[in-house]
């Protein structure tokens, strides 16, 4: 009768948890972030005046709204200004201020917003826009704050100096703790010196979060079925 030594028994226990890890992370997947909403700010893409939207993932949401604030004088869709033929959301100060700061955009309300409502809960990832000034001339800029916390933080902020080469660029804002919301509020803060110049925006995304990497079936399984059959392997 062969007899199994104690100390080759307790090595192939320490592989088996060795090779447990590496199996579940191999057979483990993640699944990417989706569109909640989507508003490409263009004319010819929408044909509802520019403020509708293309994508909307009604198995999430019951609503989504875009308004603009009391103190915005511009805020319409139409060509820029800067190449004079892609469609934009043109937004624009309603007074004339002398050196515009973030201040001015909020003590004026500045500002467009998109209300999210639920059908029930829905958890916000990140914000995703392309976004331009209207021109090269004196310093302007834009930041976002939301409901969360009674807009009282910036999300993000950007200031423009003068000089600025002009044309879109890409913004990705990444969110933390937007989960578990029945409704929420975004505010688009501009800010410039006078009522004629402008911030530009187009392809404004609001995306759900990405999935952190999740075991598939089987993977939690094997390294498990290996185990017990050591254990019993161990009891005789």
């Amino acid at each position: 009768m062969s007899v199994h030594h104690p100390d080759s028994i307790r090595v192939r226990a320490g592989s088996i948890r060795a090779l447990a890890l590496p199996i579940a992370l191999c057979l483990s997947g993640s699944a990417g972030a989706s569109v909640l909403v989507s508003y490409p700010f263009n004319n010819s893409d929408d044909g509802n005046n520019g403020f509708n939207y293309t994508t909307f993932d009604s198995g999430v949401l019951a609503s989504s709204a875009v308004s603009a604030g009391s103190g915005l004088g511009v805020f319409s869709v139409g060509t820029d200004s800067w190449s004079g033929s892609v469609q934009v959301l043109k937004t624009g100060p309603g007074t004339a201020v002398t050196g515009a700061t973030a201040a001015n955009a909020l003590s004026n309300s500045w500002y467009f917003s998109v209300t999210l409502t639920a059908l029930t809960t829905m958890s916000v990832g990140s914000i995703e826009v392309d976004w331009s000034r209207g021109g090269t001339s004196e310093n302007r800029g834009w930041f976002v704050r939301s409901s969360l916390d009674g807009f009282a933080s910036d999300l993000y902020s950007n200031t423009t100096p003068a000089g600025t080469a002009t044309g879109l660029q890409s913004q990705s804002i990444n969110l933390s703790g937007f989960t578990g919301l029945s409704t929420v509020e975004f505010r688009f803060y501009i800010w410039t010196p006078t009522t004629n110049r402008y911030m530009d925006f187009q392809n404004l995304r609001f995306m759900s979060p990405s999935s952190a990497a999740v075991p598939l079936p089987g993977a939690a399984g094997l390294a498990a079925v290996g185990l017990v059959g050591l254990s019993r392997r161990r009891r005789r």
